[in-house]
């Protein structure tokens, strides 16, 4: 029995050694590995509805790039767009690569982790390091142009009954009015009241600058995807668009100051969040004035 377990204990020993000195843990980089994460800048988004995908990682090395980063599989959903931005500091290296996603069908969607094989530099071994799953709800379109034109065909014809009812009641009380006071001397019309003034229409710096004042009081995650928005349609895009299409639509310097730090600030390292945030702040009021 206990030569059994001496030959099972030196067959292991092979066994690990061999795995060890394999053409595969040789070809992996020894890396201290601090964070690999992933997340969504929507949770719930429509049909259609273009959204990002961003996985962050962080090493104690200054290296160029992370190639070894494998992202999900985004399944049925259309890639738009895969930037990756690598940021160099004092204690490593920040990698985070944005894939920009469309969904073509409602339901579901659970991504699995992304993950990165690397030799462990705190133990030697080789390793496997897994972000967290990111789970997307994809609601269906808005209405078709046939369910639209139905309930604007319902919506006219209560505006016009209402209208009619409106107008059979004002005939009813002008004629009782008439008929009580036919002897009554007839008062001179009274000058019509004066139009209402319109109020200026609402432009995109009005909305850029209620966005940054809700962000300024509550910098939370809804507040920054709404002045981002905003950002984005004051250069001429959409939320939907990348950041890379927003400067190209617009030449102001002040403004693409602002997108670029409403974009850091949205999908940038974690341990930097406060400084991109009081950056987006800074910059967005030096467009605004």
């Amino acid at each position: 029995m206990a030569r059994a377990r001496r030959l099972t204990a030196a067959f292991a020993a092979v066994v690990m050694l061999g795995f060890a000195a394999s053409p595969v843990s040789a070809q992996l980089r020894r890396l201290h590995v601090d964070a690999l994460s992933m997340r969504a800048d929507r949770m719930q988004v429509q049909v259609h509805q273009v959204f990002h995908l961003a996985i962050h990682t962080h090493v104690r090395e200054h290296v160029a790039a992370l190639d070894e980063v494998v992202v999900p599989d985004v399944g049925t959903m259309q890639l738009e767009g895969d930037e990756r931005r690598v940021t160099q500091a004092p204690n490593g290296t920040d990698v985070v690569e944005t894939l920009t996603l469309e969904p073509v069908a409602r339901g579901t969607y659970t991504f699995k982790p992304a993950y990165l094989d690397a030799i462990d530099a705190r133990t030697g071994k080789p390793s496997r390091f897994s972000s967290n799953p990111v789970t997307v709800v994809v609601e269906g379109p808005p209405l078709g142009n046939e369910s639209y034109q139905r309930l604007l065909n319902l919506g006219t014809l209560a505006v016009l009954l209402v209208l009619f009812a409106g107008a059979l009641v004002v005939a009813l009380v002008v004629w009782f009015v008439v008929r009580r006071q036919r002897s009554v001397p007839v008062a001179p019309p009274l000058a019509p009241a004066p139009a209402p003034v319109a109020e200026p229409p609402r432009t995109p710096r009005d909305a850029v600058a209620e966005a940054l004042r809700a962000y300024s009081s509550s910098p939370a995650n809804g507040s920054l995807g709404a002045l981002r928005a905003a950002l984005f349609e004051a250069a001429g895009t959409n939320s939907g668009a990348t950041l890379r299409d927003a400067l190209r639509a617009t030449d102001d310097r002040a403004l693409r100051a602002a997108l670029t730090a409403a974009e850091r600030t949205a999908f940038g390292p974690a341990q930097l969040r406060d400084r991109s945030s009081q950056e987006l702040i800074e910059t967005t009021e030096g467009w605004l004035r």
